[in-house]
């Protein structure tokens, strides 16, 4: 089973924007703000969410091979004309993480021509 790495732009969630805010004690630099209806969020009892979905490219761009949109419920979906339900902005990115291969340490040894091999 393959591991994946997703990014997604925040920003690009309806009515999202970063301010600086400022409290009692100072202020907090660079907050992201993200109305919770307006994008697609919802409030649960133990979180907020944001539901997403992977959609599978044809072609990979920039490593990418699925693109991350918010899955919206399906009768809110289906209440959608064609061109809204194309409107919903790409968040992001997603593609498989290979794993490298790990150098050889020549430098212990491990070749040494007299050594027996076991075989």
């Amino acid at each position: 089973m393959a591991n994946y790495t997703i990014k997604a732009n925040l920003l690009k969630l309806k009515g999202a924007f970063v301010k600086d805010l400022k409290g009692k004690t100072g202020t907090v630099k660079r907050c992201l703000i993200i109305p919770i209806e307006d994008s697609g969020m919802i409030l649960g009892e133990k979180g907020c969410y944001l539901n997403m979905a992977a959609i599978e490219m044809k072609e990979a761009r920039y490593d990418d091979t699925h693109c991350i949109k918010v899955s919206l419920p399906k009768e809110q979906r289906e209440a959608m004309s064609e061109d809204e339900r194309n409107s919903i902005p790409i968040l992001g990115g997603m593609h498989e993480i290979k794993a490298r291969p790990k150098p050889v340490d020549i430098s212990s040894g491990a070749l040494d021509d007299d050594e027996d091999l076991p075989f």
